[in-house]
C-alpha cells in the first residue's frame, strides 16, 4: 500500500496506468535498466556494502548541477545516477569530480518506454534498499514536485527520505551549514572543455600519421585523465611499443609540463 500511494502523484500528472509499475515483482525491474559500477562493470545487484548515506540522482532531471559537492563526500556515501536516453552525457569536468569523490558511484540507465520510468526506478530502489538499510539517510536529487508524496509515504514508514536539488545541499537538509563546494564547479567545467580544446588542438597539429590518428581518443583522454607524467607513460605502453612512446612522450612535452613526475 505504501508502494501504491507513493506512486499516485505520477500517475495523476503523466496519465500512467499504475498497473504498469505496481504490479511488477523487484526482479522484473531489471529488464528495464542496465547498472554499471564505478569500475564499468555490469550487475545485476551492486548494493552488497550497507551505506550510511545514499544519493539518487535523478540526472534528466538536475543533470551535471545536481551534483555538486560531490568532492565533499565520503567513503560512506553511495551515489546513484539514473539516466536515459534523453540525458546520458556527462562533462568532463563532472568525470573528474567523480574520480576525485570517495564516494561510491553507480550509473543505472533506465530503458523501459514509458515517461516516468527514472522517477519510478529510483523509488523502487529506495523501497528495496530501506528492507535491509532502513537507518540510512536516503536524498533523491531532483527538482520534480511529484516526489513530495512518495517521501511522505516513506517517512511515515520510518524511512528517512529527503528531497534536495544539489549534493551540497544535504548540510541543510541536516539542519547544519551547507557544505561549500571546492570551487565554483562549473568553473572547474569550463577549465576542463578549455584543456579539452588545447588537447585536441595540439594533437591535430603534432600527430598527423595513421599510427597516431587510429589511437587518436585513447591517447586524447589517457592525457586529460592523467595525474602525473609517469602515469600518461604507463597508459601509453598499453598502446604502443616503447620506440614510439618514447617519440610520443618527446612531443607531448610542451603539453605536460605541468604535470607531477620527472622529465623522460
Amino acid at each position: 500500500k505504501m508502494f501504491h500511494d507513493a506512486l499516485v502523484p505520477f500517475a495523476e500528472r503523466r496519465i500512467i496506468k499504475m498497473s504498469d509499475v505496481i504490479n511488477l515483482e523487484p526482479t522484473d525491474t531489471y529488464n528495464w535498466i542496465e547498472r554499471y559500477s564505478e569500475n564499468n562493470v555490469l550487475t545485476e545487484e551492486s548494493d552488497k556494502h550497507v551505506f550510511n548515506r545514499y544519493f539518487f540522482v535523478d540526472y534528466e532531471n538536475v543533470n551535471k548541477d545536481g551534483l555538486n559537492g560531490i568532492t565533499k563526500l565520503s567513503k560512506e556515501d553511495c551515489v546513484k545516477i539514473y539516466y536515459s536516453n534523453s540525458a546520458k552525457t556527462l562533462t568532463f569536468g563532472l568525470h573528474r569530480r567523480i574520480n576525485v569523490s570517495q564516494a561510491f558511484f553507480e550509473y543505472i540507465k533506465v530503458q523501459v518506454p514509458i515517461k516516468n520510468a527514472v522517477d519510478c526506478q529510483i523509488l523502487f530502489d529506495i523501497r528495496d534498499l530501506a528492507k535491509i538499510n532502513k537507518e540510512a539517510q536516503y536524498y533523491i536529487i531532483s527538482k520534480d514536485k511529484d516526489f513530495d508524496k512518495a517521501i511522505e509515504e516513506f517517512k511515515a514508514h520510518n524511512i528517512n527520505v529527503k528531497k534536495i536539488i544539489e549534493v551540497c545541499n544535504i548540510s541543510n537538509a541536516e539542519g547544519k551549514k551547507q557544505l561549500k563546494t571546492p570551487v565554483n564547479e562549473n568553473e572547474e567545467d569550463i577549465a576542463a572543455l578549455k584543456r579539452e580544446a588545447q588537447v585536441r588542438s595540439f594533437f591535430g597539429s603534432n600527430f598527423k600519421e595513421k599510427e597516431y590518428t587510429e589511437h587518436k581518443e585513447e591517447i586524447i583522454m589517457i592525457i586529460l585523465n592523467a595525474k602525473s607524467k609517469q602515469e600518461i607513460n604507463n597508459n601509453l605502453m598499453s598502446i604502443y611499443k616503447n620506440e614510439i612512446v618514447g617519440k610520443i612522450y618527446k612531443q607531448l612535452k610542451p603539453l605536460i609540463k605541468e604535470l607531477p613526475g620527472r622529465e623522460k
